[in-house]
């Protein structure tokens, strides 16, 4: 027998993958702040190394999600499936 982390998490799939979404919107709100904070740094003339490294690491974090989502919704697939 087979425990799917969604059995130890205590989560349906169908939770997770919710919970997979928000955090890809909320990632995507953070990346356009990100971009108005370096907009306004250039603006003003200040430095924007520190501000476009965090989005960097920003646009990394919403690659990774959507692949976690990507296999979240395979795996959704794949158990109806096996229905």
């Amino acid at each position: 027998m087979t425990i799917t982390h969604n059995e130890i998490a205590g989560m349906t799939i169908q939770e997770d993958i919710e919970r997979v979404e928000q955090h890809i919107r909320e990632i995507e709100e953070r990346i356009e702040r990100q971009r108005a904070v370096i907009t306004q740094a250039e603006e003003n003339g200040l430095p924007t190394d520190g501000p476009s490294n965090f989005l960097w690491f920003l646009k990394e974090a919403l690659s990774l999600s959507r692949d976690h989502l990507a296999r979240l919704l395979a795996d959704e697939f794949r158990a109806g499936d096996s229905q």
